[in-house]
């Protein structure tokens, strides 16, 4: 078989390119493949497609650029695969999207269309990479075949949450710290699942205390706990370790009716456990995966089992310590950069054999952990490369593949996210 050289390749910014691009594509050069990372919106990225034997496309549109791209991998007999982490080439599934960008008419109608440019393309990829077995199986009843490939942690990850892991207080009974990170706007009813269990602790445990990261309006009924409740802006995350480790008990609520938050994979279990706070989560297909319950965490699937599991924790320092501490090992076993990057390589391998294209990656090389995790610094993909594509840069790819109504349409959209907290859309 011929060795294959792999692009990577993403079309968006953030923690979602940087799980699904950034750690696979150090997850590929640990298994000795032949790897190129880039963005879509790079002037080199057809060249650098040219030169590769399977591409791999994380939240790319149908474009003018990207059809140009799959077009010449095509002709070339190159393997495309789409990598899907959200249910985002559904467009039935919007209305599942509980997001207060929405209100603005045109940011939904531009969402609407970016959903069937992701449909499109995924129609023109061979198959597709899922983060989690449900994405997969949305993936396969549209006809096209998909593989699991789950997220995992970088070696930067692990290095931070490792410093941030010996330096969180050890021993504490009290105060308790509750605590639920939210990355995005759109998480505002899962938290609400567990909103009445912990307004009942914290009014039955005047000494705990609640701790809300990120993006989020908590609802109605918080004004008797004034004292006991303490908001932290979004942070960057390479400073989410430290903000994690300041939790006796972590939370991750998500609506088991609402395919988008099923879609949704177990990071937020992951990185609390590298740090040593236990996790208390709704049972979505990828937490049922990641959890054990009782061994490695909690799973709530109603708001008595909320108000059960964090009575339980509150009272009971060793089981706390217990469960974080299984659930560090599992977690630093499982999820490991070394762990997924033999995975992948089988995968790939798999995916090439099903399809009958004669490439793979060498499996002769073997993957083993790292003595010391800061060894393998080269392979980090450092914040340099995370600053791109800038706002010009976006813009001009815009303009190049999509035309100028699209990008008057994306400025509109980002002038109007400054101003809204100034001049708030009203939902109709």
């Amino acid at each position: 078989m011929k060795p294959a050289p792999i692009l990577v390749l993403s079309g968006v910014q953030g923690d979602t390119r940087r799980y699904r691009t950034h750690h696979l594509y150090e997850q590929l050069r640990l298994a000795g493949a032949d790897c190129a990372l880039s963005h879509i919106t790079s002037p080199r990225v057809l060249a650098q497609a040219g030169a590769a034997r399977v591409i791999i496309l994380h939240r790319i549109a149908l474009d003018e650029v990207s059809r140009r791209l799959v077009e010449a991998a095509r002709q070339r007999g190159a393997l495309l695969l789409l990598d899907v982490d959200d249910l985002v080439f559904d467009e039935e599934a919007i209305r599942w999207i509980d997001s207060p960008d929405f209100a603005d008419p045109t940011r939904a109608r531009l969402y609407r269309e970016n959903i069937r440019r992701n449909r499109a393309l995924l129609e023109r990829c061979d198959a597709a990479l899922a983060s989690t077995g449900y994405l997969a199986e949305a993936v396969r009843a549209l006809g096209k075949p998909a593989w699991v490939h789950r997220n995992g942690f970088s070696l930067e990850m692990l290095a931070r949450s490792r410093r941030a892991y010996f330096e969180r207080p050890s021993g504490r009974a009290i105060p308790v710290v509750i605590g639920y990170a939210s990355g995005t706007r759109t998480h505002d009813q899962d938290f609400a699942l567990a909103r009445p269990a912990l307004q009942a602790v914290l009014r039955d445990y005047p000494a705990a205390r609640l701790l809300l990261a990120g993006r989020l309006d908590p609802g109605p009924g918080w004004e008797a706990f004034e004292e006991q409740v303490e908001r932290a802006p979004f942070v960057p995350w390479r400073q989410l370790p430290g903000v994690l480790a300041r939790l006796d008990i972590n939370l991750a609520p998500l609506r088991g009716d609402n395919p988008f938050c099923q879609s949704k994979s177990e990071i937020k279990f992951m990185e609390a456990a590298l740090v040593g706070a236990p996790t208390i989560a709704s049972p979505t297909d990828a937490f049922v995966d990641a959890i054990r319950p009782g061994q490695t965490g909690l799973l709530a699937a109603s708001g008595a089992d909320w108000e059960h599991g964090l009575r339980a924790w509150l009272g009971n320092l060793s089981e706390r310590q217990r469960v974080a501490e299984a659930a560090r090992r599992e977690v630093l076993e499982r999820f490991a950069p070394w762990t997924r990057a033999i995975q992948i390589r089988q995968t790939l391998n798999q995916i090439c054999a099903s399809l009958g294209y004669d490439y793979a990656v060498d499996d002769r090389q073997p993957v083993l952990p790292p003595d010391e995790y800061d060894e393998l610094r080269g392979l980090w993909v450092d914040e340099a490369a995370e600053r791109h594509p800038t706002l010009i840069e976006r813009g001009l790819y815009s303009l190049r593949s999509r035309g100028a109504a699209t990008l008057a349409k994306e400025v509109w959209i980002y002038l109007r996210r400054l101003a809204e907290p100034i001049f708030p859309f009203k939902s109709s």
